[in-house]
């Protein structure tokens, strides 16, 4: 089930969303010891600007990560992206992953995560200045569209491919759907169908039997899990155990 990052082979399906202000490093090389095959850096600004806050500075220590070190930008100016991604390439970044998939009113407000997917000209700038500005690999999260009724996910993610894009992950819902509704497996199934590279899932994947349905109907490569692993980082040992086995872990002594 392993799969492949540019130079880097990642060995187990079970992927670490990141997440602002939970996935710092402890959580991360905790994440990792009980079972992630990646982890992710917390969403960073591309705004160099603002590196200097005590927030931003923790958030760019990456020699103390667990390799392949992949670090998340967010951001809407096609130079300022590339800036951002050339300097935590420097500062050990060995995957740059680009963030058109967080639905935050803050984000969104300044033209970054989700709300870029109703400008596909500026997505194709943005990845266009990523990718031709670093020579490791650039990953990118996405969801399904800005709207129920603008649902550009494939298109995105075929666009994303030819440009150089190296691994996609997708959340199964619109901007406009935040974390509401139904999450569209359809879709993501869709573009898996569609792509080349590693295709991760993501939305709503609460556990092993969850993960297993996702992985099995979408063909995914991986399987993203965020929210779930809140308060419970052992989830990525009990999905890994019964994608491979078919059997349920038993849960930590402490649990039962």
């Amino acid at each position: 089930m392993a799969f492949a990052i540019g130079p880097y082979c990642v060995d187990k399906p079970v992927i670490l969303a990141p997440m602002a202000g939970v996935t710092d490093l402890p959580f991360r090389r905790l994440c990792h010891d009980l079972g992630a095959g990646l982890v992710v850096s917390e969403m960073v600004t591309s705004d160099v600007r603002l590196w200097n806050s005590t927030k931003s500075r923790h958030r760019l220590i990456h020699d103390a990560e667990v390799s392949p070190r992949s670090v998340q930008i967010a951001g809407g100016d096609p130079q300022m992206m590339a800036e951002a991604a050339q300097q935590n390439v420097e500062l050990g970044a060995q995957i740059i992953d680009i963030n058109m998939g967080c639905p935050a009113k803050k984000v969104c407000n300044k033209a970054a995560g989700s709300a870029l997917l109703k400008d596909e000209a500026l997505v194709r700038e943005i990845l266009e200045s990523v990718v031709n500005s670093v020579s490791v690999p650039v990953t990118l999260k996405i969801r399904t569209g800005w709207s129920l009724d603008q649902k550009n996910g494939l298109a995105i993610a075929k666009m994303a491919e030819d440009i150089g894009i190296q691994a996609l992950a997708i959340h199964g819902r619109t901007r406009e759907c935040k974390f509401q509704g139904q999450v569209e497996y359809d879709t993501i199934a869709e573009i898996k169908h569609h792509l080349s590279i590693p295709i991760f899932a993501n939305g709503d994947i609460k556990d092993a039997q969850s993960a297993k349905f996702v992985k099995d109907y979408t063909k995914a490569d991986g399987i993203m899990i965020g929210r779930a692993a809140q308060g419970r980082p052992w989830i990525f040992r009990e999905i890994n155990h019964y994608l491979e086995t078919n059997e349920l872990l038993t849960p930590p002594l402490y649990l039962r």
